[in-house]
């Protein structure tokens, strides 16, 4: 006796009913998908079969589409059939949760494979195959069974196409699995998300099987996404949103798509995993916020950044304020003039990330920025100095305790001198102070602005210094050297 592996053709089908050979059937196909799939009943090696008609009582009592069969061992195969293929990890879906009804949840399912595995060569394994029914027909022992009666090939026949199930049965089946999840979730487990929802349908899904088991929520939320879509995400994507989504503090998010669209709060306050009260408070906080879109950097110094807030472009938001909600409640409340509800700094985050991602970044001419407006307040200040000065000797550093920025010798090059409280309160005056302290030095810095001390008549004073030629337009000319007769 020997297993042969081929394609089977209509002599091998006449062969197994006149009871010849016997002939095995694989579910799965190249394609990872299934016209039928079977739950296999074993009898473990028992001398006694197992009683086919308690199952065919639980199986007419929950109306499922199942046909019931003697397998070759003793045990019995449950046949279910499609009326358009399915994938294998929905079929296995569906009959596992039957096995469990039908009292054998450790009953193998075929097919045993979600995916066919590919060998060394790129090539399609084989999967699991499984005995067929009525091997020599007129006296077999393999055959199905209805209502207490067992059948002729030509009754299965015709019960079997009577029982295939279309897509609406095979979503409707599926979501009866989950009769306490969100009506949302109910949907996306029997019929998926479009494919640019994928990972926020699949954050929704975890967070309501960690709700439903905590400790097997992993596993189920894995299965979910091979049966749900009908491109499930890659094994390492789904892993990261599943992770994402662990935290026993995350709720729902039903004010993004698809959870959206999908949504029926009604009903979904009544379920047990659904949305509590407070969940349904805090949605109604989250609908109050306005709509937040197309972010803005400006790489000026400091950054600044816009943002459209209900169709409303905001510009000029420093980070600082961009990051703080309580900031931008000012910020709308002044541009908009609207109140807006107050949100935990967190949730204003998961709002701004994504927005961050998808950012556009500009740059910004440099006189336009803050930075840039004070480098250029520099030079007005600088050019007030007496280009006619060396400012070799204390005395002609003086002009810096008058508050005037001097030319002076510095380690050999020609600088200018001044002291910061003098440029500080030049700024004041050109209403130009916007930036101060530490942040005024880097932005002077950037241009060669360094710090020494120099003595100015008798007084030994901090001073700020530059390069000449950084800060003036036009050429440098030192003063001609004055010849003195010695007679």
């Amino acid at each position: 006796m020997h297993t042969e592996y081929k394609a089977l053709t209509a002599d091998d089908f006449k062969s197994h009913l006149e009871g010849k050979i016997g002939i095995g059937g694989v579910p799965i196909m190249d394609d990872d998908r299934c016209h039928w799939a079977v739950i296999d009943i074993d009898n473990h090696g028992q001398t006694e079969d197992i009683p086919i008609g308690p199952v065919d009582d639980v199986v007419r009592a929950l109306a499922a589409p199942l046909v019931i069969c003697r397998s070759k061992s003793g045990g019995i195969h449950a046949y279910l059939f499609f009326e358009v293929t399915q994938s294998a990890a929905r079929a296995r879906a569906l009959l596992t949760r039957w096995a469990a009804l039908l009292g054998h949840p450790n009953a193998e399912i075929f097919p045993k494979q979600t995916r066919l595995a590919v060998n060394a060569k790129g090539e399609k394994q084989l999967g699991n195959w499984v005995n067929l029914p009525y091997m020599g027909n007129g006296s077999t022992n393999r055959y199905a069974v209805r209502a207490g009666k067992k059948l002729e090939l030509e009754e299965f026949l015709t019960l079997a196409e009577k029982s295939r199930i279309g897509e609406e049965a095979v979503q409707t089946y599926l979501s009866m699995e989950h009769p306490e999840a969100p009506p949302c979730i109910q949907s996306i487990i029997a019929s998926g998300a479009p494919q640019g929802t994928r990972n926020e349908a699949l954050y929704n899904v975890v967070v309501y099987l960690r709700k439903l088991d905590p400790e097997k929520y992993e596993d189920r939320a894995r299965i979910i996404n091979d049966t749900a879509f009908s491109k499930p995400l890659p094994r390492a994507e789904a892993s990261r949103t599943i992770a994402s989504a662990a935290r026993p503090d995350y709720h729902y998010r039903c004010n993004e798509e698809p959870i959206r669209s999908l949504c029926d709060r009604t009903t979904c306050l009544k379920r047990r995993h659904g949305i509590s009260n407070a969940d349904a408070e805090r949605l109604q906080t989250s609908e109050a916020l306005p709509e937040f879109s197309n972010l803005v950097k400006h790489l000026s110094e400091p950054v600044r950044w816009e943002l459209t807030i209900d169709n409303v472009r905001v510009a000029n938001i420093d980070t600082e304020t961009l990051l703080d909600w309580k900031e931008m409640r000012r910020v709308i409340a002044e541009r908009l003039t609207r109140v807006v509800p107050m949100i935990k700094n967190g949730e204003w985050e998961r709002i701004l990330q994504p927005l961050m991602g998808a950012s556009r970044i500009l740059e910004v001419p440099d006189e336009a920025s803050v930075a840039g407006v004070i480098r250029d307040r520099l030079r007005e200040f600088a050019a007030k100095t007496d280009l006619n000065s060396r400012g070799q000797s204390t005395e002609e550093r003086r002009a810096m305790l008058r508050g005037l920025p001097v030319m002076v010798e510095y380690q050999g090059e020609r600088c200018i001198a001044f002291r910061a409280q003098d440029f500080i309160n030049y700024l004041k005056r050109t209403k130009s102070e916007e930036l101060k302290g530490v942040n005024l030095w880097f932005a002077v810095k950037d241009i060669g602005v360094c710090h020494t001390k120099m003595r100015a008549g008798e007084a030994n004073i901090n001073v700020w210094y530059i390069p000449a030629q950084e800060v003036l337009r036009t050429e440098i000319v030192p003063p001609k050297p004055e010849f003195k007769a010695d007679l």
